[in-house]
């Protein structure tokens, strides 16, 4: 059975609903307005009619018709019950956000197992229990027991195992990340993990997996080496089983933040035609800690053919300067931004018509003397989506950080705010497509 369903209900039942600020039930119920969920909602509760405008009935029986996913948020002891009489009225598809099963003990291992037996006697699918739930920015739909915010969909779906982190994402965009689709499935006692990265392989509206799992099985190992021939796995893989999972074609990140960090730049870049690299930049030193990072990220510097040379020297280069590729503009004529934002233009859109040149890196290092508008200055390259440009904004100062970042967001270049991690993603980006050129 797919799990479209799970994301994408025409209705929905929610069970163990409440009226009380603060409750869960309250807060799914908040998220789903937030959203701008355009299903049907109905509520179940002893005794109100009605709940924040969504009506209410004592029991599932009576809601009027069979919801197509059914959402309960109750006390352990009631679940079983409630899950037996979902499955009398007909609801499919359901999303256990109780706790008190196996991760209790074996009270509630008891609890679990019969939530299963129930699942295979009536051709249920469970996600859950004990899952902080689920959302979908795409469709407006969230069963997250935590606030949601209203955020743009992007193209990013993460699965985690731990509510805390999987939750946090419906408040918290990393890096200026976007997601699509956000999971935590809990104990897992239907629904699995390998079975949601299928499922999101699948999934047009994703093209980026990334995951956070605690606990990485075989089955899981395998769901990443068929998955990564589709689209790229990010995620945080443990030391025991890195190599194990490298092999399969995950792209492993040592820490949880970088798995958001080397999601971005498959988000925000095309695909790369090779591993030769340009470099722009201000500073001897920063360029210098690029090129100390190229070689162990499989990456090199590109020949500039003569014609890019030439458009250096005559609108970018000092007359001083001896190397062509880094691309060294300092120092400039002026502390001038406008004079710094089209030496940057004309490097940028030099480059880009290089066929030597596979990838360019700009080290964007500015006080406000010199700041310019990046979108002025980058926006017809970057539409043209003919290569990777990876920026990394090192001692910008503050009150221009954020225009400066903010203006490249707009233009789908990533962001990175130290030069050795814009050199590690850029090598990833390489290295993913290099594999699955090969692997095709």
């Amino acid at each position: 059975m797919s799990l479209e369903s799970f994301f994408n209900p025409k209705s929905i039942v929610i069970v163990g609903a409440s009226g009380s600020s603060g409750k869960f039930g309250n807060q799914v119920l908040k998220n789903i307005i937030e959203l701008g969920y355009g299903g049907k909602v109905f509520l179940v509760h002893p005794t109100r009619n009605r709940i924040l405008g969504f009506p209410a009935f004592k029991s599932i029986i009576d809601v009027p018709e069979v919801p197509e996913t059914a959402i309960v948020i109750l006390s352990s002891d009631l679940v079983v019950d409630a899950v037996e009489e979902l499955a009398r009225k007909g609801v499919r598809n359901i999303i256990l956000q109780s706790s008190g099963f196996s991760e209790y003990g074996s009270e509630g291992k008891e609890r679990e197992d019969m939530l299963v037996r129930i699942a295979k006697e009536n051709n249920l699918r469970i996600i859950g229990p004990n899952t902080i739930g689920l959302i979908n920015y795409g469709e407006r739909f969230a069963t997250a027991l935590t606030p949601v915010r209203s955020f743009k969909a992007g193209k990013v779906s993460f699965i985690g195992q731990s509510g805390g982190l999987s939750g946090g994402l419906g408040w918290w965009q990393p890096n200026d990340l976007k997601f699509n689709k956000i999971v935590h499935l809990g104990n897992t006692c239907d629904v699995s993990d390998a079975e949601l990265l299928r499922f999101f392989a699948q999934d047009s509206s994703t093209e980026v997996i990334a995951a956070y799992f605690r606990r990485v099985t075989s089955e899981i190992v395998d769901a990443v080496r068929e998955v990564s021939k589709r689209k790229p796995v990010v995620m945080h893989c443990p030391e025991e089983r890195r190599e194990e999972l490298v092999k399969a074609g995950a792209i492993c990140a040592s820490l949880y933040s970088e798995i958001f960090e080397l999601a971005k730049i498959f988000v925000y870049s095309p695909k790369p035609r090779g591993n030769r690299v340009a470099i722009i930049g201000p500073s001897s030193g920063a360029i210098d800690l690029a090129l100390r990072s190229l070689e162990k990220n499989g990456l090199k510097l590109a020949d500039l053919n003569p014609n890019t040379v030439k458009t250096l020297k005559a609108k970018v280069l000092n007359e001083r300067v001896k190397t062509l590729n880094p691309v060294d503009y300092w120092p400039p004529n002026h502390l001038d931004g406008v004079e710094v934002g089209n030496k940057h233009k004309a490097a940028v859109e030099a480059l880009l018509t290089d066929d030597n040149v596979d990838i360019i890196i700009l080290v964007l290092e500015l006080m406000k003397e010199i700041e310019f508008d990046v979108k002025r200055a980058f926006q017809k390259s970057a539409e043209k989506r003919l290569k990777p440009i990876v920026a990394a904004c090192i001692q910008i100062e503050n009150e221009s950080y954020e225009r400066v970042v903010s203006g490249l967001y707009e233009l789908n270049i990533p962001v990175f705010t130290e030069v050795e991690r814009a050199v590690k993603a850029t090598g990833t980006l390489v290295r993913y497509h290099t594999r699955l050129q090969k692997s095709l």
